[in-house]
């Protein structure tokens, strides 16, 4: 889910992974047409594309941004209820200065610390518990920062439908960063996929967005057990600690 907080620090990184992604999309398919243009008409066609990808990156984070705005005060505290604590209780509250966690730091998708925007609701499978992304354009998770620097995550995923797992049609960040995905292991249609990100120190409680956005999947299937949803990869548990 988007951070509700005033400098919308989330929304910001979500919109720039929307902007590279979208950006790279468009120059594939301009490619063959920019390649015949003269060289100033080539300069031209190719800023043309850049500023195409940054207005639809916008036009995405403003649509998650309005489904935000939308929340109900229930759904808001869920996500985050600092705001809604009066400044006394947690000036009263404030002990000494918080130090980031440690970590690692582990939960599967049906636990109530997951925080995310763009999944299905959790579902029980062979493998466990599990949340089909596909509800959005992207689908986003809040994960604990552990104060930055070089992070290991680490994802239990899944292609929907019987599907082939393809890593390189999807795109995800970390906090904006594009992560470089390799497979560990296989068990059956779930895959367990690593990355690590180096990212800027952060203060502690602080939280870092993952981004997750690809093709996405009907089933091919006929009849009245069709599944009728359009779904991207599915997501089982994650886990994210210090490199090193």
């Amino acid at each position: 889910m988007l951070d509700l907080s005033p400098d919308r620090r989330a929304a910001a990184l979500i919109e720039a992974g929307l902007h590279q992604v979208e950006a790279a999309r468009l120059r594939t398919v301009a490619a063959p047409f920019l390649d015949r243009l003269d060289p100033d008409a080539r300069l031209f066609g190719e800023h043309l594309v850049e500023e195409i990808a940054r207005l639809s990156a916008q036009v995405e984070a403003l649509s998650q941004l309005r489904q935000a705005d939308a929340l109900s005060r229930a759904e808001r505290l869920r996500i985050d209820p600092l705001p809604f604590i009066p400044a006394a209780r947690r000036e009263a509250a404030a002990g000494p200065e918080a130090t980031p966690e440690a970590g690692p730091v582990a939960f599967d998708v049906a636990s109530e610390d997951f925080i995310g925007f763009g999944w299905y609701p959790a579902e029980m499978t062979d493998a466990g518990a599990l949340r089909w992304s596909g509800a959005a354009r992207c689908a986003t998770a809040q994960l604990p920062a552990l104060g930055g620097g070089a992070l290991r995550i680490t994802l239990a995923l899944r292609a929907p439908f019987g599907a082939a797992l393809d890593l390189a049609a999807q795109d995800i960040f970390l906090d904006g960063l594009k992560l470089d995905l390799t497979v560990l292991s296989q068990d059956g249609a779930m895959a367990t996929c690593q990355a690590v990100a180096v990212l800027p120190a952060l203060p502690a409680g602080s939280r870092i967005s993952l981004l997750l956005q690809g093709d996405r999947f009907t089933d091919p299937a006929t009849g009245p057990l069709r599944d009728s949803r359009t779904l991207g990869l599915g997501l089982g548990w994650l886990r994210i600690e210090r490199e090193g």
